[in-house]
């Protein structure tokens, strides 16, 4: 049992067939073209966000590079006017020389202490720059500050550093 259409309603339905194809076609040509859209979308994102990242990366590199840059700047600066200080006063290096000093446990009279720690004061001819001293009794029954009869037992002295003297005006 087959129905049979009117002619009249049949070759309607050929052409709205006809249009259903193409809209569908349409639709799904539509379709393939947003898919492929969206998809170079989120290679493109995805592209963007790296390159986004790597200009971050980059800005922060050059965040260092010029805070080192104005430390740099900052040194020269601290560089020159020490310079500058060291001609007016005639600290200039080639006018001063080292010596290394190295007495370790060594016994002195309390005089030649005093003389000792003198020497360690600076003057317009020297600069020490002492990095360890130490005095010390070596009996227990004497005080480093005791005032007593002229056979008081010697002193422990160690003292390491250097000293700056002049050898030359200007």
């Amino acid at each position: 049992m087959s129905v049979q259409l009117p002619e009249a309603v049949a070759t309607d339905i050929q052409p709205r067939r006809y249009a259903a194809v193409v809209m569908l076609g349409a639709a799904v040509l539509l379709l393939v073209v947003g898919v492929f859209g969206f998809d170079r979308a989120m290679a493109s994102n995805a592209s963007a966000e790296r390159n986004l990242r790597r200009a971050g990366a980059a800005l922060a590199d050059s965040r260092v590079a010029e805070r080192r840059a104005q430390q740099n700047r900052d040194l020269l600066a601290a560089v020159i006017a020490l310079e500058q200080h060291a001609q007016a006063t005639a600290i200039v290096p080639r006018a001063w020389g080292r010596r290394q000093v190295n007495l370790v446990q060594q016994r002195l009279s309390r005089e030649q202490a005093n003389d000792l720690l003198l020497t360690t004061a600076r003057t317009g001819a020297q600069l020490p720059k002492p990095e360890e001293f130490e005095v010390s009794v070596t009996q227990t029954d004497e005080g480093l500050f005791d005032e007593g009869t002229p056979a008081r037992q010697p002193l422990m002295v160690s003292l390491r550093g250097a000293v700056n003297f002049r050898i030359a005006d200007r």
